[in-house]
């Protein structure tokens, strides 16, 4: 599978023709041979919009997870809450993706009140329920914790492990053949974790991806100041 929209497009129409349906993290339990697709917002929400759109249109729900700790975006800008928004209009659901390295000293009874400090801060933004949690890069205690929190349904818990056949294309690289489980339905059940991030019209190495994505956001970068500096293009040069 290669890392363009329209190779997603064939994953979620194999998904469909194979006799799986799209569930969430809710309702999985209702679903015969459900199929939860989840989307991690590592570094860009821009990037992400596009992906939204496209399962939108592919009538497919899947979760989007936001980090408000992220050195990248910043979820309460204008721009990142307009997308955000953007994305739940589009009929997805938006949960909190946290991460413990935000914090210096956690056990388990204060990451589960670190959790619902942050769905808490995300449901402002959104304005309204953030009820799942995915982890930025989870450390071992964390995924060996099968952490409980009070209404609010934990990704990494055991059964999305254990009773579900995970796969992912983290650091743009599936370490498995998702398409070959599909097309040859050898799970009952599926959870799939993608990035839109490393999609596009085109499909370019991980080394252009991401030089892309540098060059881009100085770009941004410009945009802004131009947009709080007088006269900008006096002192600088785009």
């Amino acid at each position: 599978m290669t890392f363009t929209f329209d190779s997603y497009k064939r994953l979620i129409n194999a998904i469909r023709e194979n006799g799986y349906q799209f569930a969430d993290y809710h309702d999985f339990r209702a679903i015969p041979n459900p199929c939860i697709l989840r989307h991690d917002i590592d570094y860009s929400l821009e990037r992400v919009l596009h992906f939204a759109k496209l399962e939108k249109d592919l009538s497919v729900k899947s979760t989007y997870f936001v980090l408000v700790t992220s050195d990248f975006y910043n979820p309460f800008s204008s721009n990142s809450k307009d997308i955000i928004k953007s994305i739940k209009r589009c009929g997805h659901e938006i949960g909190l993706h946290f991460d413990e390295v935000a914090y210096k000293e956690l056990n388990k009874d204060s990451i589960v009140t670190a959790i619902q400090k942050e769905c808490s801060i995300l449901e402002d933004i959104i304005e309204d329920r953030v009820t799942t949690v995915s982890m930025h890069r989870p450390s071992k205690w964390v995924l060996e914790a099968d952490l409980q929190i009070p209404e609010i349904v934990n990704s990494y818990g055991k059964c999305f492990f254990h009773d579900f056949k995970f796969v992912s294309d983290s650091r743009m690289r599936w370490r498995e053949d998702v398409m070959k489980y599909v097309t040859e339905k050898s799970y009952q059940k599926l959870h799939i974790l993608t990035h839109a991030f490393w999609y596009g019209e085109t499909e370019l190495s991980i080394q252009d991806v991401l030089d892309n994505y540098l060059n881009s956001s100085r770009t941004d970068r410009y945009k802004i100041l131009n947009e709080n500096f007088t006269d900008l293009s006096s002192v600088i040069k785009d």
